[in-house]
């Protein structure tokens, strides 16, 4: 697996608390954060980024960004995790009158949105799952993934699919397979966001329905 460019000799484990995006102005100095350290990364890699520099960029005040981090891998691991559970999220009452092959559309699309904007920006994804202090990104991802597995879980079964299954169980294996899939795409060479989200999709029903779908779902995701 390829390797990123190596972080410093002792980095920081400690991970500040990320902000809460119930909060305006916090919200705010989030995607000003955020909008900064990409426009940054389309120049720099990530370990040439100076917290100083970032929040110059963002026009934050240091003493608020340490607020709420500890470094730069914290935030980036807090941000990148942040947009792909964004890009990822299928909301509720989403579904309300969707067919099954309309649902699995939809979840498709949120597939393929992760898959494009890692596609942009590879290289930081490679730095924040190749490194051997990951600042918490992947239990950033899982638990993001984790709470959005739960949802697909129950429009699933609103649609009489995986109804005697273990939710909790099944919630898990989805999300650590969504972290797994994200990691492995990240490291590959390949910009074929569709060919991949069928790929992924095709794998559905052996995740989380215990009765064989119809044969119209079949078609949609086979």
């Amino acid at each position: 697996m390829p390797q990123s460019t190596a972080l410093p000799a002792t980095p920081s484990r400690r991970q500040g608390a990320s902000v809460n995006p119930a909060e305006p102005r916090a919200a705010r100095t989030h995607e000003a954060l955020t909008s900064a350290l990409f426009e940054l990364l389309r120049q720099h890699d990530l370990t040439e980024i100076s917290i100083s520099e970032l929040c110059r960029t963002a026009g934050v005040h240091r003493t608020t960004f340490y607020g709420h981090y500890a470094d730069i891998f914290a935030f980036a691991a807090d941000s990148f995790a942040h947009i792909l559970d964004e890009l990822g999220t299928v909301r509720e009452g989403t579904f309300d009158g969707y067919s099954p092959e309309a649902v699995t559309e939809v979840y498709a699309d949120s597939i393929r949105r992760e898959l494009g904007h890692i596609v942009d920006h590879r290289a930081a994804y490679r730095m924040m799952f190749g490194t051997r202090v990951d600042a918490g990104f992947r239990r950033e991802l899982y638990q993001r993934a984790l709470r959005r597995a739960a949802l697909a879980i129950a429009v699933w079964q609103r649609h009489g699919y995986g109804t005697g299954i273990d939710t909790t169980t099944a919630a898990a294996y989805i999300a650590g397979g969504s972290v797994g899939v994200l990691e492995a795409w990240a490291f590959s060479e390949s910009v074929d966001t569709d060919a991949h989200t069928d790929a992924v999709m095709a794998s559905w029903p052996a995740w989380c329905a215990s009765a064989a779908p119809t044969e119209a779902l079949i078609e949609k995701v086979g």
